[in-house]
């Protein structure tokens, strides 16, 4: 039975990144051409939203105003253009939403309701139909975006809640990089740094993927923790950790390599290198470190996000046949992927990967909801949103 179409629906509206939001009623969009309309159910989002969207947005994201926020979701599927056979009948089944919204012609791409970029030309795609994000009770989205996912088995047999599913689109953000540096079993990877929310899922990517893992960064307590968590989600895999000094690239040099011995590396050098730099890490001695402990025609993975340009050492990488590779995000395939490792058990998610929500907020909650998102934020920890209420299901 197809769900009823409702004729409005109620979302979080920002007029400025430093003005209280508010909720506001909006007509439910039409269905367009390859467009599906998504009912949320939860929604995650990390500790950066609260200075985007309600302390002056210092780190100058770009998005249009006003904006209904929210990339990506768990949610129920209410309608979809007929022209998307795989999404027919909807029949309210349970989805996940890419929160990557790519122009048609893939010249493109973006965060849905976060950020566009600087460029002209995202800016125009995100301020056009695609303004409104997963803040609200209704959203809608390119039909590519939606992922069916096996409810029986997810939320039946395996037993996962709706807010494990969500950590999904976590695992988004490093899984194809990861992938376009083919890391597969019996690899030895460098992730650096490793104790953010975001290597912290790649560390658990590598992992699955039946990779060796060098995790390093500057918090000795939560590299304690990425060992801790890696004997209990995944038994067996081999994971060791390095300090990240910061004090001298040959200093970082050797941390790598002591590590890399641990693992079973005779000359101290690995196979992939995956960068994960925040933005204030452009001049960390780590990245070239991690370069230079490649071994011959390894592969460097990028997708974090330095500000500014990178120095590299040139002569190595061409010497050694190095492979330097830019991901952004993961492509719609790539997700089918990640979506098939979840149900089959490869890649887990939620609690047994470690990862909790903070708390889980209906929208007249926003205040609490970014509160908690700043001051408990941290490694396996992310907020939710439930725009239709806790307990829709």
């Amino acid at each position: 039975m197809t769900p009823e179409i409702p004729p409005t629906y109620r979302g979080l509206q920002f007029t400025s990144p430093s003005t209280a939001p508010s909720i506001i009623t909006l007509p439910t969009p039409p269905i367009t051409a390859s467009t599906a309309l998504i009912r949320p159910l939860r929604v995650g989002f990390h500790s950066y939203l609260r200075e985007t969207f309600t302390k002056g947005n210092p780190r100058g994201n770009h998005f249009p105003l006003p904006i209904i926020p929210g990339s990506g979701c768990i949610g129920r599927l209410v309608s979809a253009s007929t022209d998307a056979p795989s999404l027919q009948p909807p029949a309210n089944q349970l989805v996940l939403v890419d929160p990557v919204l790519r122009a048609s012609d893939r010249s493109v791409a973006f965060i849905h309701g976060e950020k566009t970029g600087p460029t002209a030309a995202a800016a125009a795609v995100a301020a056009g139909e695609w303004r409104n994000g997963s803040f609200a009770e209704l959203v809608r989205v390119p039909a590519l975006n939606v992922h069916p996912l096996n409810e029986e088995l997810l939320l039946g047999e395996m037993g996962y809640t709706l807010e494990d599913l969500a950590y999904i689109n976590s695992l988004g953000v490093p899984f194809g990089g990861l992938r376009n540096v083919d890391v597969r079993p019996g690899d030895l990877v460098l992730i650096a740094p490793a104790t953010g929310y975001f290597g912290f899922s790649a560390v658990q990517l590598a992992l699955a993927l039946g990779a060796s893992v060098v995790a390093m960064g500057r918090n000795g307590e939560v590299l304690k923790g990425l060992e801790e968590n890696a004997r209990l989600a995944y038994p067996g895999s081999r994971l060791v950790t390095a300090k990240l000094n910061g004090g001298s690239v040959e200093a970082d040099s050797k941390e790598i390599a002591d590590a890399a011995r641990r693992l079973g590396s005779r000359d101290g050098t690995v196979d992939v290198f995956i960068d994960m730099s925040p933005p204030p890490a452009g001049g960390s001695t780590h990245i070239k470190a991690g370069i230079l402990a490649l071994r011959e025609r390894g592969r460097m993975g990028m997708f974090g996000g330095p500000s500014g340009d990178v120095l590299v050492p040139y002569n190595m990488i061409m010497l050694r046949n190095l492979t330097l590779r830019g991901t952004f995000m993961t492509s719609p395939e790539q997700l089918d992927e990640l979506v098939k490792l979840v149900e089959r058990g490869v890649v887990k998610v939620g609690e047994r990967a470690g990862v909790r929500a903070s708390g889980v907020f209906e929208l007249e909650e926003w205040e609490e909801a970014f509160r908690v998102a700043g001051d408990e934020a941290g490694v396996g920890k992310v907020a939710m949103f439930a725009p239709n209420g806790r307990g829709a299901k």
